[in-house]
């Protein structure tokens, strides 16, 4: 199975990545970035790895960094809903699909 990203995601993606790369430095960024695929291409492999919660979705941190993914599995591969900050906008990601 494989995985994607919603415009949404990959744009807090981008901004995640951005964020580090500007704020600590570019080997953080690139750092975040790699653990982001491994983590997303664990979850396509094992897509039940991740905590449920609502409307079939599962959320699964990404390794040590402050962010957790938001995915479904779905027909087409894993589907990455967001990419969440721990300390922002708490659970604003319960309206996406």
């Amino acid at each position: 199975m494989s995985y994607y990203l919603t415009p949404e995601a990959d744009t807090e993606l981008t901004e995640a990545v951005a964020f580090y790369a500007e704020r600590v430095s570019l080997t953080v960024a690139r750092n975040f970035l790699r653990k982001f695929e491994e983590t997303a291409a664990l979850l396509a492999e094992f897509p039940g790895l991740g905590t449920p919660t609502t409307q079939g979705r599962q959320l699964f941190p990404i390794g040590r960094y402050p962010y957790t993914m938001l995915y479904r599995a779905a027909p087409a591969g894993v589907r990455i809903s967001a990419i969440a900050h721990h300390s922002r906008r708490p659970r604003y990601w319960e309206q996406r699909p």
